[in-house]
């Protein structure tokens, strides 16, 4: 009995080939990186590459020092201990009171930029 090719070659033929493309993918490599093939260089070092975007340069803190906090109680009078840029962005270190089971408290958090605006 005769098989007609279909234009891929016999079944052997295509195990033999999958086979001797594995092996000099895995030539050298270990676990799965033969079949994964070579993973790219490490992300932090990609990261570390890529310039910031240029908003973050022209971005300035602003000014004020009592402010409103728009959390998730509403509008609160907060005091702004200090700013810090991230990604291009400001975010304010704010104490602002916190009613808790036994009384007020003082709570301090890091918060959005556009969490926050002048008193």
């Amino acid at each position: 009995m005769s098989r007609k090719s279909n234009g891929h070659g016999t079944l052997a033929d295509r195990v033999a080939a999958t086979r001797a493309a594995e092996a000099e993918r895995s030539a050298g490599q270990h676990g799965t990186a033969a079949f994964h093939g070579n993973r790219p260089t490490a992300w932090a070092d990609v990261l570390r590459d890529v310039e910031p975007p240029p908003a973050a340069e022209a971005l300035a803190p602003p000014d004020y020092k009592h402010c409103w906090y728009d959390g998730p109680h509403g509008r609160q009078a907060a005091l702004l201990l200090e700013w810090r840029a991230l990604d291009g962005y400001y975010h304010g270190r704010i104490a602002v009171a916190a009613l808790e089971p036994d009384g007020w408290g003082i709570v301090e958090m890091w918060v959005e930029q556009g969490m926050l605006s002048p008193a």
